[in-house]
């Protein structure tokens, strides 16, 4: 049995949030969450690994401490980032067989390798970064990646991968160690888009539809709480007041059941566009993803922790040369 545990910091304090982070940490923990056992994964997956395939990328790496980070405490301690620019393909080519047991990119399949494939990442580049000795190229080699649905509702899906830095980096006191580094994001299928909707699916048009609902509806109680406080001010008749306070607390309610419906839409669908971009094959991606490093706890080595040592962001797509 392997139990794979998460850095306590994906509870991430407001120092850091950014305009980003909100929708990130929901889709990190939605994506450590088991699928619904009443889905076969793998009928639900292989149609998006398969618009995965062959699509180019450029991300934007930031090595450096994150508060909560198990970490050791002198690591990254300064608050400097290692910057790298890496350009990845997710392939056509299934991992090898030691790859494809990674764990972690097969959760929410049961962790088993039978109802999910995974497919070989390729770094197109070597990553580089400034020292005081001048250039430091940055050695990557291929790793794998998979895909594994967090709302069906929504068509949403968490996007994980990983390559291998086998020389690391440093700069200053950030090491990106030299081991498999983890990538954790989240995708969306907007397969069913037409172009007389500026390439919006269906699904994502009724989200845009219902938050406009809910936010006017939330918009509107505030209005009336709004002309209740005014009438309170002025009621002098205590009964009348009673009354009236009783009304406001049911709008109170009311909005406050509304606001956790908003929220709940905002976090499973990609309504921000500051906060997505739009990848080849119909698929929009989240901007920004953790990068992880994994280590082995317990007496038999069974409990997988991953700790994060930084963000990456996708800068953009590109089309094979």
């Amino acid at each position: 049995i392997i139990i794979i545990m998460m850095d306590q910091h994906l509870f991430l304090p407001s120092s850091i949030i950014t305009s980003g982070t909100t929708l990130l940490l929901f889709l990190l923990l939605s994506s450590l969450q088991s699928t619904s056992h009443a889905f076969n994964p793998s009928s639900i997956t292989t149609p998006l690994l398969t618009r995965l395939q062959d699509i180019q990328c450029e991300l934007a790496l930031s090595i450096g401490r994150i508060p909560g980070t198990a970490m050791p405490p002198e690591w990254a301690a300064s608050g400097a980032k290692l910057g790298l620019t890496l350009e990845l393909e997710f392939t056509s080519d299934t991992a090898d067989y030691k790859m494809s047991k990674e764990r972690l990119l097969l959760q929410g399949n049961d962790n088993t390798s039978s109802s999910s494939k995974l497919y070989t990442t390729i770094p197109l580049n070597e990553p580089s970064f400034i020292t005081t000795q001048g250039t430091q190229l940055v050695k990557v080699l291929p790793g794998a990646y998979g895909c594994q649905i967090q709302q069906v509702q929504s068509q949403q899906y968490a996007l994980r991968f990983f390559v291998d830095f086998p020389d690391g980096a440093v700069r200053n006191d950030v090491e990106l160690p030299p081991e498999r580094i983890y990538f954790l994001s989240s995708c969306w299928n907007n397969g069913d888009n037409d172009e007389g909707n500026e390439g919006s699916s269906l699904l994502l048009r009724r989200a845009v539809e219902r938050q406009r609902k809910l936010e006017e509806g939330i918009e509107e109680i505030t209005r009336q709480l709004d002309k209740i406080e005014e009438k309170q001010q002025q009621q002098q008749n205590l009964f009348q007041k009673a009354m009236k306070f009783r009304e406001s607390v049911d709008l109170v309610e009311r909005r406050g059941k509304l606001k956790v419906q908003l929220e709940e839409l905002e976090q499973i669908y990609p309504l921000d566009s500051g906060k997505v971009i739009r990848g080849p094959n119909n698929i929009l991606f989240a901007k920004e993803g953790v990068i992880a490093v994994k280590r082995l706890r317990g007496a038999m080595g069974t409990r997988e922790q991953y700790h994060w040592i930084g963000t990456f962001t996708f800068n953009e797509f590109f089309e094979d040369e």
